[in-house]
């Protein structure tokens, strides 16, 4: 690290009173004090989503990480956020996507049955995917192609190529379609639906260029953003203080791309335009590539950033190859806008440029996005606007989120551990995502695996009962009050420890976030907080004060509001998480919740009516003391924790503590630990068969004689009084150390025929 940070061009620190909050600034790769440029007012830019297709669980870390991190600015530092947020929708993903659908679709709907030719569809199809992406794939026949995919290494193609899974996955589906496609006059649109992955690809090459109705391509991106925005709601995300999209600000790019090329830092070549890495470095005033100087002579990566519809080749009128497209000459089948190169479209790198620059002006407090964009995406950003601007520093503070990776490895649908955020959402609540979320810091890779669910799982099961707790007391001290009691508060030693605690977490917690934000420090102090309030608790027994854990509780629940989790009207713990799935989430509440007092009070009256029959009933027929225990137990192990109230014995006289539970949660508890029995019968079970199967062979082999076992090998030709062999088949005599080996297996053979016989014995018996 040494190394690279001596290559990071000098970093200006803010002017002002620097703060106790530090931030990770990936242009100095280290933590520096945060001093906003215009005192509490923070202006923040985000690298939003390019929108075409669903969310996965790489946008839901990013977003959800920088949504705490937003909050805690905003919420425990007192800043006033300006948050700008993009959404791209027009991007070369975007293009190809919207124009391959749409053929996909014609195509399907002029060929609703199979037809000859749509078998050779299908077939050239498949061909032309395999000898572009798996040329050592055979297509000569199925029966060869199954042949040759039976005997692979896919975990060793895999490593080599990433995207091999998914290519083989791609030809196999398309196999199947011929399948499907074998007799004429059949449906067609299981067949295409199966090849769909390769035909797309052929009809894309045949007929891309003729697709020129600017309504798909705005179309699908309109379609998607819905999408996410619906993903960032179940997920609690803030929405944005403004959005802007690409679509909506074409002018300003061109506007924005005239300047620069006025300034001496772009040039146009075959109506694109390109940014001109070396003017801008040549005066000395700028420097390239501030994210990741290192990285700058990558043209792999350089060109990636292109987009997949940018081909660079020798003619395309570039001074460099390390100079990258501001504005993207059209060609067929591409959306198209007018400016003075002719008709065209805005480079990728461009358009965050421009929007923040138009929303927040020539310099910003923050600017974040995920690790994988720093170059060349944020560090062409960076070049383009000091371009603009003319001015030696754009970003103050460069915020990235960490990696994301599925148990290990990197989410990939070719890895079949691609997760989308809805299909998480199906899993876990969005308060278990938050949670694991926070529980990383949010510039460290995230290794979503199950030993983080684990953590996650944990936390919100002691967070829970804590909350439940502080709830019943509050309520019994006052149910008390109300009747016309008295509630004791008195202050002894135990509350000035409990109060002490307090008072350390709320320090430790603060210095956490001074430092970078420290989520998962803060996470676990307020954990270690609930400990010590259980100790005390423990401890008091009767004489627990309510307002003391009251007290814990409400600044526990107001700092996890502060990370986003939104704490019930009481202020007494967090609230239950909205499932996204459920018809409660989108209905009209008046037909979800309960109307009346006796709709909520019927599934309580029914348990007392029950237990009270059970009762009458066993009273009348004088049973004994044991059959009002089982119905006691009933009522408490079953009845109200289906109802979400779990009642907690206490010592001595005290009446048991009534708490109110989440039913989602006390479901998933007694799933998981129905799972463990399970599993742990199924263990014993197997183990029970494997003993009784060794047992059974331990037996069918002490059958033989132990003077009888070698004879019948054909290995030996003499033997001593005891069958022991002493001469091999040849009349050799053998050596010691053999015979000595050979009676030791006799002795063996001898021990389990002494117990074959006794079994034998007890059989008859």
């Amino acid at each position: 690290m040494a190394d690279l940070k001596a290559k990071l061009p000098e970093w200006l620190p803010p002017k002002g009173a620097a703060s106790e909050l530090k931030l990770l600034n990936t242009l100095t790769k280290t933590k520096v004090p945060f001093v906003p440029i215009s005192g509490k007012r923070v202006t923040w830019y985000c690298c939003g989503p390019t929108v075409y297709d669903a969310g996965h669980m790489g946008h839901a870390r990013n977003y959800v990480s920088t949504d705490i991190s937003r909050r805690i600015l905003r919420d425990y530092f007192g800043y006033d956020v300006f948050f700008v947020q993009n959404v791209t929708d027009i991007d070369d993903k975007i293009i190809i996507r919207a124009r391959q659908n749409y053929l996909f679709d014609k195509y399907l709907s002029e060929n609703a049955t199979i037809t000859p030719q749509v078998r050779d569809k299908i077939s050239s199809a498949l061909t032309s995917y395999a000898a572009k992406n798996l040329p050592a794939a055979p297509t000569s026949s199925p029966a060869a192609f199954s042949a040759w995919a039976a005997g692979l290494d896919l975990a060793a193609q895999s490593r080599e190529n990433p995207k091999f899974g998914m290519h083989l996955s791609a030809l196999k589906s398309a196999y199947t379609a011929l399948q499907l496609a074998a007799v004429d006059g059949e449906p067609a649109e299981k067949a295409l639906t199966a090849a769909k992955d390769v035909l797309i690809l052929l009809l894309d090459e045949e007929e891309g260029s003729q697709v020129r109705d600017p309504e798909l391509f705005r179309k699908l991106p309109a379609y998607w953003e819905n999408h996410f925005n619906q993903d960032m709601r179940s997920l609690n995300v803030l929405p944005p203080t403004v959005v802007t999209r690409v679509s909506e600000y074409v002018p300003e790019i061109v506007s924005f791309v005239e300047q620069m090329v006025k300034n001496g830092y772009a040039y146009e070549a075959q109506g694109s335009v390109y940014f001109d890495t070396a003017a801008f470095e040549r005066d000395g005033k700028h420097v390239y590539a501030k994210l990741q100087p290192w990285s700058r002579g990558k043209t792999d990566l350089i060109d990636e950033g292109e987009g997949s519809l940018s081909v660079r080749t020798a003619a395309d009128g570039k001074k460099s190859p390390f100079d990258f497209a501001l504005w993207k000459a059209s060609k067929p089948g591409e959306p198209e806008w007018a400016s003075p190169w002719g008709q065209g479209r805005p480079g990728w790198h461009i358009e965050c440029s421009v929007m923040a620059s138009e929303v927040i002006g020539a310099q910003m407090d923050i600017h974040s996005g995920g690790i994988d964009l720093a170059f060349p995406h944020h560090d062409n950003e960076l070049a383009q606007s000091e371009a603009y601007h003319e001015c030696p520093q754009w970003v103050n503070y460069f915020l990235h989120t960490g990696h994301l990776h599925i148990e290990g490895l990197k989410m990939s649908k070719s890895l079949k551990n691609f997760i989308t955020i809805r299909e998480a959402l199906q899993k876990y609540s969005s308060r278990q995502l938050r949670l694991a979320f926070a529980l990383t810091q949010w510039n460290n890779a995230l290794d979503f695996k199950e030993g983080l669910i684990s953590e996650v799982k944990t936390v919100e099961s002691t967070l829970n009962n804590f909350f439940a707790v502080v709830r019943a007391l509050v309520a019994e001290d006052a149910a008390t009050v109300s009747q016309g009691g008295h509630v004791p508060q008195r202050f002894s030693a135990l509350e000035r420890a409990l109060f002490a605690d307090l008072t350390t977490a709320q320090q430790d917690l603060h210095a956490a976030l001074c430092d970078n934000l420290a989520t998962p420090a803060a996470i676990q102090t307020i954990v270690s907080l609930v400990t010590r309030a259980n100790v005390y608790l423990a401890s008091a027994k009767a004489n627990v004060s309510s307002s003391a854990v009251a007290e814990v509780a409400r600044w526990i629940t107001r700092m996890l509001a502060v990370f986003g989790f939104d704490p019930r009207p009481d202020s007494l713990g967090w609230s239950d998480p909205i499932d996204p799935t459920s018809s409660s989430s989108t209905a009209d509440s008046s037909t979800t919740t309960p109307s009346s007092v006796e709709e909520i009070a019927m599934p309580f009256v029914r348990v007392l009516s029950r237990y009270r029959d059970d009762v009458r009933r066993a009273a009348i027929a004088k049973a004994p003391y044991a059959t009002f225990l089982t119905a006691s137990d009933r009522v408490r192990n079953e009845d109200l924790l289906d109802l979400g109230v779990a009642l907690d014995d206490r010592d001595g006289d005290l009446p048991a503590l009534v708490k109110f539970v989440d039913k989602a949660e006390l479901a998933r508890q007694r799933a998981e630990k129905l799972a463990r029995e399970q599993a742990k019968a199924e263990k014993k079970r197997l183990a029970k068969e494997e003993e009784e199967r060794k047992a059974k062979e331990r037996l069918e082999k002490g059958k033989v004689k132990p003077e009888e076992m070698f004879k019948a090998t054909g290995e030996f030709s003499q033997f001593d009084d005891a069958g022991v062999p002493t001469h091999d088949k040849e009349g050799v005599e053998l050596a010691k150390s053999r015979k000595k080996k050979l009676l030791k297996e006799y002795e063996n053979q001898k021990k389990l025929h002494a117990e074959y016989l006794k079994w034998l014995e007890s059989q008859s018996s």
